[in-house]
């Protein structure tokens, strides 16, 4: 994957989290119909906590990917190992292309000549 040192905006990327995991707030919608049902058993409030729990949620999983994403790019590199396999092909031991002698398979206008008969 290709490295950049580009990065998006927090606030935009935060949005796009919150559609992305809208589901979770049905329960902060359920409460606010409840409200206008039965208020006097649900306040308007609870669905406002609700929400607030679940942005603040979304803010704090942001954060935790982000510094382990910090955290992963900041682990230097393994150094190259030697290759010990003796069955393996080394980058520098690679034969060369074995030249095809079949006259059948090379693809000419011209018809493959034959090999000629020796008469008894």
């Amino acid at each position: 994957m290709r490295k950049t040192s580009r990065t998006g905006s927090f606030f935009l990327i935060l949005l796009f989290n919150i559609m992305l995991n809208f589901r979770l707030t049905i329960p902060g919608w359920i409460l606010l119909v409840l409200h206008f049902i039965i208020p006097q058993y649900i306040k308007w409030w609870y669905c406002l906590v609700y929400f607030g729990a679940f942005l603040l949620y979304m803010i704090i999983w942001m954060l935790v990917l982000w510094g382990l994403g910090a955290w992963a790019n900041s682990v230097p590199p393994t150094p190259p190992v030697k290759n010990k396999n003796p069955y393996s092909v080394q980058t520098n031991e690679i034969p060369p292309p074995i030249e095809n002698k079949n006259p059948y398979s090379v693809k000419t206008n011209e018809a493959p000549k034959l090999p000629e008969q020796k008469e008894n």
